[in-house]
């Protein structure tokens, strides 16, 4: 492993991809963790603190794409990065209205590879569940939807229209809180290297953290047991739309305790 102190801008900066994993969970922050974050953020805006550390990212390189992508496996931080990218997105519309250069580049730096097709386009891959939900905020496609990547871009782009609440509302200074999240907020990126096993230490990292559902050990496990060519094939046809059909019937937020109930 390499470890290294990073910043959201040089974590995204460059021709990268961020892929998410199909062993791991979709995207399932809410209100609570958007609401810390932006709080963690407006600390630093204010200058109650000079930076935040918001933990590691954890990645494995895998072979380079034909039209120069390094693409990355994003074995833990996924919540973390989907979501700054999230409010990057909110912020991005924000700033179309005042400052329509900065816009562009927050487009095109940090949340999208210009020039790429496909789905090397996109800075971050979230799992199969959540892809199209992402892919058309990201586009600035953005329809009403119940998805937790919707909800996650109208919370940040409500906090952003609402203003500073420390200061009696007053709009936020766009250009600085730019810099805040680009420059301010600080990661450690962890890069492993192909002897390492992404699934354990996946299960590892989040076992001891936030915990895992018994279906989220489930599914690393199955995957973990399956050749490379099967993973992605078994994952469309068979676990995809059985997480599909329980969260028809129990909700975005149920979901995986239905699933756990029936293993």
């Amino acid at each position: 492993m390499k470890a290294s102190e990073t910043k959201l801008r040089e974590l995204l900066e460059g021709g990268k991809q961020f892929q998410i994993p199909l062993f791991q969970r979709p995207y399932s922050w809410s209100k609570k963790e958007w609401k810390a974050l932006w709080e963690d953020i407006m600390q630093i805006y204010h200058e109650h603190e000079d930076n935040h550390f918001l933990g590691p990212i954890v990645t494995q390189a895998i072979p380079g794409t034909p039209d120069g992508i390094s693409p990355f496996l994003l074995i833990d931080g996924q919540q973390r990065l989907t979501t700054l990218s999230l409010l990057l997105a909110a912020l991005r519309e924000h700033l179309k209205e005042q400052d329509s250069e900065s816009a562009a580049e927050l487009q095109e730096l940090y949340l999208i590879n210009r020039y790429k097709k496909g789905d090397a386009h996109y800075k971050i891959l979230p799992t199969q569940a959540d892809q199209e939900v992402y892919q058309k905020v990201v586009e600035g496609h953005i329809n009403e939807s119940t998805s937790l990547i919707y909800e996650t871009f109208k919370f940040f782009g409500n906090q952003l229209k609402n203003g500073d609440i420390e200061e009696d509302n007053a709009p936020i200074d766009l250009a600085k809180f730019k810099n805040v999240v680009l420059e301010k907020l600080t990661l450690v990126s962890i890069t492993l290297d192909d002897r390492d096993n992404p699934y354990i230490i996946f299960e590892s990292l989040n076992h001891k953290g936030a915990p895992l559902t018994q279906a989220d050990l489930l599914r690393n496990y199955f995957f973990m047991k399956l050749d490379k060519q099967r993973r992605e094939e078994s994952y469309e046809k068979i676990w995809l739309p059985l997480q599909e059909q329980f969260k028809v019937n129990a909700g975005d937020e149920q979901y995986l305790k239905e699933l756990t109930r029936a293993f």
